[in-house]
């Protein structure tokens, strides 16, 4: 059996005279010319993204409150290093008393930059608050037990609340 392809490769030719050649080089080029502008832009993005997150995050941290500093009883003294000796219910606005707790009626004793106020409990156990003062901050709760050793505090005037 023979096939008569003559008529065939006639049209064929005939249609590649007329549709030219593909040019499959210059699209390939175009095409990766794109998907790099996207990746560029894209990585542009995330970056830009997290510097606003980190900046606003760093921002938030360094303008916020310390939350964990208790507020400072203020001093009426003008000399920084004798500071006036608070009241018990400016000592009590800077510890929170355990349940059933409470300051002694007897007054705060104070000596030098330290300030000493008896804590009375329900088991009848003596128990001692001591608060130091330091300028800039106020006055804060340095320790709780029954006594102290006045040297290692520094104080060179006796105080009650102290062992030696």
């Amino acid at each position: 059996m023979t096939d008569n392809l003559g008529p065939l490769r006639q049209a064929m030719s005939d249609l590649s005279e007329l549709g030219g050649t593909a040019d499959m080089y210059e699209r390939t080029l175009r095409r990766s010319r794109q998907v790099q502008r996207r990746r560029a832009v894209a990585t542009g993005v995330a970056v830009a993204a997290v510097f606003a997150i980190g900046g606003t995050a760093t921002f938030a941290t360094l303008h916020r409150p310390d939350p964990l500093l208790p507020p400072a009883a203020t001093p009426t003294s003008v000399d920084p290093q004798k500071p006036t000796c608070p009241s018990t219910e400016s000592l009590g606005t800077l510890v929170e008393l355990p349940a059933g707790w409470s300051f002694a009626s007897r007054p705060v004793e104070c000596v030098e930059t330290w300030a000493a106020v008896d804590v009375e409990r329900p088991d009848d156990n003596a128990i001692i608050y001591l608060f130091h003062y330091t300028a800039g901050t106020g006055w804060r709760l340095q320790d709780q037990s029954t006594g102290w050793d006045c040297k290692e505090l520094g104080l060179t005037e006796p105080a009650t609340f102290c062992t030696s």
